[in-house]
């Protein structure tokens, strides 16, 4: 239990961390035509999470209002990630070694953000599971 106690912590604090997050830089990110590729993947993680088709035009709707995307973050209920979700989430995105936070401060000081959040969702949900006995 002690496990997910740590965990619970590490999610409050990249919540905390996205609270802090340029708004300015995330608006920034939708006028890209053509998005880095790390970019189009984290945006298109955060678009499943939140029940979005993972596009990027779904992304640049997302993007262009930063206070309703950061309350849907910030309220996104961890304890009922659906599994398909989390299995495509694993799957296609977490499981690549470009996904990454040290990759995505490369690449954008506003999607390193996001992509520490995805990543902490899958390991909140991954967990949660072990301590339930799946």
């Amino acid at each position: 239990m002690a496990t997910q106690e740590n965990n619970s912590t590490d999610i409050e604090v990249v919540l905390k961390d996205l609270k802090k997050i340029n708004k300015g830089s995330l608006t920034e990110l939708k006028s890209f035509a053509h998005p880095p590729q790390l970019v189009k993947k984290v945006m298109e993680a955060v678009c499943i999470l939140l029940g979005r088709t993972p596009s990027w035009e779904q992304s640049k709707k997302l993007l262009s209002d930063v206070n309703t995307l950061m309350q849907q973050i910030q309220n996104y209920n961890k304890d009922n990630i659906p599994p398909e979700v989390i299995t495509k989430i694993r799957n296609e995105y977490t499981s690549d070694p470009e996904f990454s936070v040290a990759q995505a401060k490369n690449v954008s000081g506003a999607i390193w953000k996001l992509c520490s959040w995805v990543i902490a969702m899958e390991k909140y949900d991954n967990l949660k599971k072990s301590a339930d006995g799946k």
